[in-house]
């Protein structure tokens, strides 16, 4: 008997291999065949080494070609015909509008929309995602609200906040909260500080644009630069040409060389970066669904220091395993950086609380079995 089909459509072939792994094993567990629309990338290899399919496609993630877009429908409806799959589980802003259109023009039976975070057009205040906000509230509020289609989201506020602009209805009834994509709590675990005396060492892991909040953290180190140069800060992650508020790698370079304290990694393989760090940053202006980089740190028992923003909220307790300071607030972020830096009480307690925080609803372990009962719920109201 034929397996039944679980499609993933993704911009970018190395999220999906990043964040994605634990639902597609457990998928494969339940007897799907998976596959993936995405860009064939790097991560290609790795991918099908996990027995998934690759089905090359480009999205251009800063086109704004009607043209363009109208083509990418179309062949995603043809490859959603072609391939029949049972469930097609779209991820992030574009591959849901895209995607969502040439599920409804080829009659796909179930639907997953999973907005990971708002992103750059519902956070930024530029004409552009202002423009682009305008624009995307009539579509959604159209194909989102449909029978055998679910709205997934990873926290409270991002649904609140479709359903406030009315994107979504207020009763909407096919909304599902699934808090991240989950950490393996079995892979990550607690590390012991470094040793007294040394360095401080601060990571901030994503990508190098500018939403993240690069700009408050630039400022920050400027600030602690001269009162406390043992604090250093590691910088883990790479340029991305396709999103419109990315640093370039010259940005990137003058900063470092202005401020001998700021180190760029470039791209590190995190469970050997933890081990070396003290505390985790993440000054994010908005965006985000739950940061995959914090519930790492916190797998690895570190301290967290992000904004109260969306998604970056989820993950700290204040006082308890780190702090929340308002966004664009350098001077309060570099604050908190040194009453850590000052005390390592406080940093082991807040670690231990971290690590507490993501071994509930947060494992990859809960996520994958909710994602896995979501499937099937679709499967049995057909």
């Amino acid at each position: 008997m034929k397996k039944p089909l679980l499609m993933f459509v993704v911009t970018e072939d190395w999220y999906f291999l990043s964040h994605r792994m634990p639902t597609v094993k457990g998928a494969q567990a339940a007897g799907y065949d998976v596959a993936v629309v995405t860009a064939d990338g790097s991560a290609r290899a790795a991918i099908e080494a996990q027995g998934v399919r690759i089905i090359p496609f480009s999205f251009d993630r800063r086109s704004l070609n009607p043209f363009k877009a109208l083509r990418q429908i179309g062949r995603l409806r043809r490859i959603y015909q072609a391939e029949k799959p049972q469930i097609i589980h779209h991820i992030a802003m574009k591959p849901i509008l895209f995607g969502t259109i040439a599920a409804i023009g080829a009659s796909a039976p179930h639907v997953v929309n999973a907005f990971a975070g708002l992103g750059y057009v519902f956070s930024a205040q530029t004409a552009l995602a202002r423009a682009m906000r305008l624009a995307l509230i009539p579509a959604f509020r159209i194909i989102l609200n449909r029978p055998g289609y679910v709205v997934l989201f990873q926290n409270r506020d991002d649904r609140a906040l479709l359903q406030k602009l009315r994107a979504l209805p207020s009763s909407a009834g096919n909304t599902v909260l699934i808090r991240g994509s989950g950490v393996d709590t079995k892979a990550l675990q607690p590390s012991p500080l470094p040793d007294d005396g040394g360095d401080f060492i601060c990571v901030f892991a994503g990508r190098m644009i500018g939403i993240k909040g690069l700009p408050t953290l630039q400022e920050a180190f400027a600030r602690l630069q001269r009162q406390y140069p043992r604090i250093k800060l590691w910088l883990c992650g790479q340029p991305d040409p396709g999103n419109p508020g990315s640093w370039t790698q010259e940005q990137i370079d003058a900063w470092a060389k202005e401020n001998p304290n700021v180190i760029f990694k470039g791209h590190c393989l995190m469970n050997h970066i933890w081990p070396q760090a003290h505390a985790a940053l993440q000054p994010s202006y908005g965006g985000e669904g739950i940061p995959k980089s914090l519930l790492e740190a916190a797998a690895c028992g570190r301290p967290i220091i992000a904004t109260d923003v969306p998604g970056c909220r989820d993950m700290v307790d204040e006082a308890v395993n780190g702090f929340l300071v308002p966004p664009h607030d350098a001077a309060l972020l570099a604050e908190r950086i040194a009453l850590l830096a000052g005390d390592r009480a406080l940093c082991q307690r807040m670690g231990q609380a971290s690590r507490a925080l993501v071994e509930g609803e947060l494992s990859a372990d809960a996520v994958t079995e909710k994602t896995q009962a979501l499937y099937e719920s679709l499967r049995a109201a057909a």
